[in-house]
């Protein structure tokens, strides 16, 4: 079978290129096992749906001080996980039928290089003039004893019922955000966190009010303990236990036990050695500037398989620079200044730009604001007792250069931060902005 171009993984990266390129008029072909992607089946989408309704009861539960109606019951589990399926049980057939429409030919299967044109699946053997990888990531393989008793995000989502005694592996992203859905469904959760100070990416200050806020849930969070082992006992439930730096063991108890110590890049059933495709230090396949590989100038790899940031929003715009390049003579390179990342928890966790070591690092003079939030008015009306900012803005051009927010709608208000950054707006302009009044955004102004 011979094509213009492949693409192997149909999630965000990967479907953007496709539609892209049959547009130009190229034939294109996608394979995939699973169509639509981990982002859509198994990851932001589901787990979205499922925060904007946990939020709500922790949102409620503290307004129940100021009169709002005592909630006597968790939210149901069972009927979350029935509305979460909702958006996403159509995924792979939809995503399948619009390639069609399109004229995008599908493959059902893994992908594996025969040589550097040319990929197996199955039986079948497809040679193509340019090869796109956006095969995504996988959770990172744990060895030791039991832990082929993990449940990944996979399981979790699938969970028709949600035990009561649940221990989280790993202290990321996925821990806090999972464990925040979890406890407001009425389970006993307790994170086990490797690190001493979790999500290392952010300020270690608002990580702390973080921190406090999981534990105000009643959900226990462990720092600096690792998982060593997983034992299944007679009655069904599981024993974990976890050692600190100091190799005192620790034991806990749980029907549950998931898998939240990150992601690696699904490279190693790709064949990616065999035609010599070099790995970066994330284990990801390496590109340059313009997301070509390192030994093939017509293999290109984006979005989670890269291991650089396992965003969707980065994905969809790392594709429109593929797409570009592959149709393009005249090539565009990333820019990845300005990128936001969030921690979607009750309250929200986030930050975009540089942090203070790095413009240390390259000897960059800043100002630094930070300051606790609690005192805001729109804080003040959710009542949010864990609040709080910093900003980092150029000493001499008065350019945003980073910023860091806890709080109620922080996933909006860093939003304005990141267009600053992207566009090289100066604290000066961003104070004399128009915005809506009262709203978070417009609070954005005093911030810095």
């Amino acid at each position: 079978m011979q094509t213009d171009i492949l693409i192997i993984g149909s999630g965000p990266a990967g479907s953007s290129v496709a539609y892209q390129c049959a547009k130009a008029g190229q034939k294109v072909t996608v394979v995939d096992s699973l169509f639509g992607g981990t982002c859509a089946l198994r990851g932001c989408t589901p787990k979205k749906v499922m925060e904007v309704i946990t939020s709500s009861y922790w949102e409620a539960k503290k307004m129940e001080k100021v009169g709002f109606p005592k909630l006597r019951e968790p939210i149901n589990w069972h009927q979350l996980i029935a509305h979460q399926s909702k958006f996403t049980s159509l995924v792979p057939s939809k995503t399948k039928e619009k390639f069609n429409k399109k004229g995008i030919q599908t493959v059902i299967g893994k992908a594996k290089f025969i040589d550097a044109h040319t990929i197996k699946v199955g039986k079948k053997k497809i040679k193509a003039n340019y090869i796109v990888v956006a095969s995504g990531a996988h959770p990172r393989p744990l060895d030791f004893p039991g832990s082929e008793h993990l449940v990944t995000n996979d399981g979790f989502f699938a969970l028709d019922n949600l035990p009561k005694k649940i221990v989280i592996v790993g202290g990321g992203y996925i821990g806090f955000e999972l464990s925040h859905i979890m406890a407001a469904c009425g389970a006993k959760v307790t994170i086990l966190s490797n690190d001493e100070m979790p999500l290392q990416v952010f300020d270690s200050e608002l990580v702390s009010d973080l921190i406090q806020a999981t534990l105000a849930k009643g959900i226990e969070v462990k720092l600096g303990y690792e998982a060593s082992k997983i034992e299944k006992q007679k009655d069904k439930s599981f024993k974990i236990t976890s050692k600190r730096k100091d190799n005192k063991a620790f034991t806990y108890e749980a029907d549950l036990v998931l898998h939240a110590a990150g992601r690696v890049p699904n490279v190693e059933k790709l064949g990616a050695k065999k035609i010599g495709l070099k790995l970066n230090d994330k284990d990801g396949i390496a590109t340059n500037k313009f997301l070509q590989t390192k030994k093939h100038a017509h293999i290109f790899a984006l979005g989670d398989v890269t291991g650089k940031l396992p965003f969707t929003e980065v994905a969809s715009y790392e594709a429109n620079i593929v797409a570009h390049n592959i149709l393009n003579k005249r090539r565009k390179s990333v820019n990845y200044d300005g990128v936001p990342y969030g921690v979607f928890t009750h309250p929200k966790l986030t930050m975009v730009g540089k942090t203070e070591s790095e413009l240390t690092k390259k000897g960059i003079k800043y100002k630094a604001k930070s300051e606790s939030h609690d005192s805001s008015f729109m804080q003040r009306t959710h009542l949010n007792t864990f609040s709080r900012y910093k900003t980092l803005v150029h000493k001499k051009s008065g350019k945003i250069l980073g910023a860091s927010i806890i709080g109620s709608y922080a996933d909006e208000m860093i939003n304005l931060f990141s267009m600053a950054i992207q566009q090289e707006v100066t604290d000066k302009q961003l104070k004399d902005l128009l915005l809506l009044y009262p709203t978070a955004g417009q609070e954005v102004k005093f911030l810095v």
